[in-house]
């Protein structure tokens, strides 16, 4: 089966101004040497871009802690992190990583499919985008 028909149409995400700025200011430094790394990229240029302080927009940003469910049925709760701030939180989700390039922008209820480095295509649903402890 194509590759393009098993990723299907991705969600609309949205991206505030200060995730956005961080996020370009980070691979602007990094290499394209990485099928994440692009993935993340084409993630970012295709949000929506909202504004900082708006609290009706509840979706997956930098620092959210979120559970959500894998395509085994498996549910998982992490913290997506910058990677300077891994450290901060013991169940930290790099956004360098596929599920956290995956979990960038999407509000709860929303999946995506996505590949992993050994081109296996996985998919996840936001269940819920908890309160910061």
């Amino acid at each position: 089966m194509n590759r393009k028909l098993q990723l299907g149409d991705p969600p609309a995400i949205r991206l505030t101004h200060r995730d956005l700025g961080r996020l370009d200011a980070l691979l602007a430094g990094l290499p394209n040497t990485s099928r994440v790394l692009e993935y993340l990229r084409r993630e970012v240029d295709r949000a929506s871009i909202v504004a900082d302080d708006d609290d009706t927009a509840s979706f997956v940003k930098l620092g959210s802690r979120v559970c959500f469910e894998d395509e085994t049925g498996r549910k998982h709760t992490g913290t997506l992190a910058f990677p300077a701030e891994m450290g901060d939180h013991p169940d930290s989700i790099s956004v360098l990583t596929p599920v956290g390039a995956a979990l960038l922008g999407l509000a709860e209820g929303q999946s995506i499919s996505y590949e992993t480095p050994d081109q296996r295509i996985k998919t996840l649903t936001v269940l819920r985008i908890l309160p910061q402890p």
